[in-house]
Order: C-alpha cells, then structure tokens, then sequence
C-alpha cells in the first residue's frame, strides 16, 4: 500500500501534466488565432487594393467616355460641301458612338482594356486631324472657286485681249532679245512688316509684305519701262494676289501674281521695292517669294511667319 507522501507526489505529478497539456493547447490556438488573423488581414488589405484598382479603372472609363463624346462632336462640326468627305466624316462619327455605347455596356476591370480603347482613340484624333487638312483645303478652293465664278464673265473678255497682248509682246522680244540682254537682281530681301514699317515674324502683327532687290547695270539690256512681278506663295502653295485680274504669262501659260511695279531701267542699278498689303489670307509657315519681268523669272527668296 502507498503511504500519504507517496499519494501527494503522485497526484502533483498528475496536476502538472495536465497543466502543461493545458498551456500547450492555448500555445497552438493562439497560433492558429495569430495566422487566421493574418490571412484575414491580407485578403482585407487585397480586397482593398482590388477596389481602389476597379475604382481607378472605373474612373478612367467615364473619362474615356467623355474624351469619346468631345471627339464625336468635333467630327460633328467639321462639315464641307463635298459630299464625299461629309459621308467619310459621318461614319466616322459612328464608329465614335458605337464605340461610346460599347464602353457603357461594358463592365471594365484592368488598365490593359482601357489602353485598348485610349490606342483607339488616339487613332480616331490622328485621323481627324488628316480630315482637318482635307476640309480645309476643300473650302479654300470652293471660296475661290465661288469668286471666280462671280467674275468669270467679265474677266473671260479682259483675259483673252491680255493673253493675245502677252503673246504679241513675247514673239517680239524673241525675235531680237537674247538670253545675254536679261535683266538681273541682286540683294533679294522679302520681310514681313507691321504697322510701323518695323520688321516682323508673327503673323498676327503682319500688315504688309515688303520685297526690295537691286535691278543690276546690263550694258546689252534695251532701256525702258519694266513691269516687275512678284508671286508670294503660302505653305499650302496657294499664290496671294490683290486682285482677280493679276495673271501675268510665263512661258505662254497664265499664272497669278501678287502685285507688280513699273520700274524706269536706264541700264544703272536701281534699287525697288514691291508692298503687298495682308488682306487676312496669310497663315503661319514658310512663304516663297518669286520676282519675275517679261515672262522669265528673276529670283526668288523665303520669309517664315509663326
């Protein structure tokens, strides 16, 4: 039989295993609590992260939209009479709206599609700016062609004696003038000038273009009274003129001009200037300036506007 010491050391041994039995269970489920509330953090934390990206993506969708709408309209407006180009203009527009229409049925949720249709409509801007240009030049030439219909009569009268007087003069001077007997220039300058007469670049201050040259001495040149051209030529190659009636003949072919001067050549070098007062039809970029006398051209320079 167990006497009482041997009973109390053996119940203490017993008390103390379930003791530590006790403290390791509590050990393991504050572990498992620990990693549970990790797991839980970092799928909160994604979710969170998942909304913010959906938000961002949603954002820029509605933006899309609008960029797609302000693009619509700007096709919208740009109209012409050319049927043709209003057919191609329309159906762009509604590739515009359908695509418009597809963003707001469409549930977005990564940048990758919202590049696609971003790439898409810079492709769309790209293209109205080509239409642009087309537009633009199509109703430059419908108001000139609208002009010239206007005077087309009484100027086909005027044309036809100037182009029989062009033609007498040039088989004259033919006949007796040599390559050796043209005039020449020298110090060809075109430049743009403001108000005060003070040189200028920037178009909106330009009130006239001023081009100078140095008709040089020309010992077999016949002297006499010389009508001087000039043809001032836009970027787009369109010839400004003064008036309907400037057609001036190279080569036996009417071509307008700017404006022209009468200059007394006593066989000395005369310095000149021609003025070309701006109506409203100069645009920005680089102009070509030729100068040009009977029926052979002279010179030509550049001036730029910005």
């Amino acid at each position: 039989m167990m006497d009482k010491d041997d009973m109390a050391t053996g119940g203490a041994s017993k008390e103390k295993s379930s003791s530590q039995k006790l403290t390791r269970i509590l050990i393991g489920l504050t572990a498992l609590l620990v990693i549970l509330i990790m797991v839980l953090g970092w799928l909160l934390y994604d979710r969170k992260q998942e909304a913010i990206k959906l938000a961002e993506v949603t954002s820029e969708k509605f933006e899309l939209i609008r960029e797609f709408e302000d693009l619509s309209h700007e096709y919208e407006l740009l109209r012409t009479d050319n049927d043709s180009m209003n057919a191609q203009l329309e159906a762009r527009r509604e590739e515009i709206e359908g695509l418009i229409d597809e963003l707001n049925r469409t549930r977005i949720n990564n940048a990758a599609t919202i590049n696609q249709y971003r790439q898409e409509l810079g492709t769309l801007r790209d293209v109205l700016k080509s239409y642009i240009v087309q537009v633009d030049s199509l109703n430059q030439d419908n108001i000139r062609l609208r002009q010239e219909n206007v005077e087309v009569r009484q100027q086909a009268a005027r044309f036809e004696t100037q182009l029989q007087q062009e033609r007498e003069i040039k088989e004259d001077l033919s006949a007796r003038v040599e390559l050796g007997s043209r005039l020449i220039i020298e110090n060809l300058a075109a430049s743009p000038l403001n108000r005060r007469g003070r040189e200028i670049s920037r178009i909106g201050r330009t009130e006239q273009v001023q081009v100078c040259f140095t008709l040089k001495r020309n010992a077999i040149a016949d002297p006499g009274m010389r009508e001087v051209y000039i043809r001032i030529k836009r970027p787009d190659q369109l010839v400004l003129a003064t008036s309907a009636d400037n057609i001036m003949m190279i080569d036996d072919e009417p071509h307008v001009y700017t404006a022209s001067r009468q200059i007394n050549y006593e066989n000395i070098d005369i310095d000149a200037c021609i003025y070309y007062d701006d109506d409203g039809s100069m645009i920005p970029g680089t102009y070509i300036v030729e100068v040009y006398t009977e029926g052979y051209k002279l010179g030509s320079t550049e001036f730029s506007l910005r």
